[in-house]
């Protein structure tokens, strides 16, 4: 009945001849999320965070957390009841060094991008260790420090190579290199080529984006490699960016991209036209200090790792493109404001006053990490400067 009426009352705006705008606007629905809840606090217990880094979501909607600064991931159901918890400082199979992403296959294998033991690791859902991929390295199937990861339709596994400022495409084996984007292993502002890479996404025809980090865009890549086109420059703007880290695609292709530098998050068409933006530093609902990953349930559920705030927040697609879940007209371009019931979650830490990467985009604190054995008396690993 209600679409029945939303149709009667479109046509009839078009009849007056004042619709054409105005029918776009309430039929289109490119408006944020609707925010859910977060959860998290900074801590070593179950359900409590450092610098969470990593989200992926199961095919059962479970919720992976890497907690990175713990060197752990945790299992949570979809209320954030964690359900299990592994992985400790260290070098050896199933232990992590500073581990930011997740991806999960098809197949529901979970895999961990141990970005300072330069290596991938797989795992059961369960958390039993399967399998590592990598060393460090600048030859085909090497690292230097991996981030972002996804699965192409066909199985094959892209890995953003941040340190070698490249992008290895992966057979379903995971014993052979099929692309490396670009041959040359130097940070670069040319288009094809890159300055640290951080995220990494296909589409479901195989396309595949980065997101160009130092170089504050995206680019735009044919599944054999070939460069098509790239987006955005850096700036504050909608549009533009400030070290973008992480990027996902949803089932309308429409692209979600961490604006980690700007604090906020930004959706963009499938051409890279900007759509919306929401978020801004802080730690109320809605805004973020350093979001990192991002991921969708089958459901359409949303996962973003607030990494500064040291929480997940939960976010669910726009049931009704005109009224938000609180009752507001949403307007497409602009961040949703704040209102009264929007207190803080939880206690949080003082937000820190500058999250970004040094110039190369790589920890300023820490000299060039190798793996290295852990210790029992190693303290846990330095939380990443993203």
């Amino acid at each position: 009945m209600g679409q029945r009426w939303l149709t009667w009352f479109v046509a009839i705006l078009l009849i007056c001849g004042v619709g054409a705008v105005i029918a776009v606007f309430l039929l289109q629905g490119d408006g944020p999320p609707d925010y859910v809840t977060a959860f998290g606090e900074k801590g070593s217990e179950k359900g409590k965070f450092e610098s969470p880094a990593g989200v992926a979501v199961d095919s059962g909607g479970n919720l992976f957390v890497l907690d990175t600064a713990n060197a752990r991931i945790q299992r949570l159901d979809p209320d954030g009841k964690v359900l299990e918890v592994f992985g400790d400082p260290g070098s050896d199979n199933g232990l992590f060094n500073a581990p930011l992403r997740l991806a999960i296959s098809t197949e529901g294998i979970l895999w961990v991008a141990d970005t300072d033991n330069n290596r991938l690791q797989s795992f059961n859902t369960k958390g039993q260790f399967l399998t590592t991929v990598g060393s460090l390295g600048q030859d085909p199937g090497q690292f230097s420090r991996p981030i972002g990861m996804t699965f192409d339709p066909g199985g094959n596994l892209w890995v953003a190579d941040s340190g070698n400022h490249r992008i290895q495409k992966f057979d379903r084996s995971m014993k052979n290199v099929l692309v490396s984007i670009p041959e040359k292993n130097e940070p670069s502002s040319k288009v094809g080529f890159f300055n640290t890479p951080w995220g990494v996404a296909c589409d479901a025809t195989g396309t595949v984006y980065v997101t160009d980090t130092e170089n504050h865009r995206v680019q735009r890549f044919a599944k054999d490699g070939t460069y098509l086109t790239s987006f955005g420059t850096g700036g504050t703007k909608l549009g533009e960016f400030n070290k973008p880290t992480d990027i996902i695609i949803d089932r309308m292709g429409n692209l979600f991209i961490a604006d980690s530098g700007n604090n906020r998050i930004q959706k963009f068409d499938p051409q890279g036209k900007p759509i919306c933006e929401w978020g801004k530093l802080g730690n109320m609902a809605r805004e973020f200090s350093n979001p990192q990953q991002l991921a969708e349930g089958q459901d359409g559920t949303m996962y973003i790792a607030d990494t500064g705030n040291n929480r997940v927040q939960k976010y669910r697609a726009r049931k009704n493109p005109l009224f938000t879940q609180d009752g507001g007209v949403q307007i497409p371009t602009k961040p949703r404001p704040t209102g009264p019931s929007e207190t803080p979650i939880m206690e949080l830490p003082e937000v820190p006053t500058d999250n970004t990467p040094g110039a190369s985009g790589t920890p300023t604190s820490r000299p060039t990490p190798v793996a290295t054995p852990a210790t029992s008396s190693s303290p846990v690993p330095e939380p990443t400067n993203f």
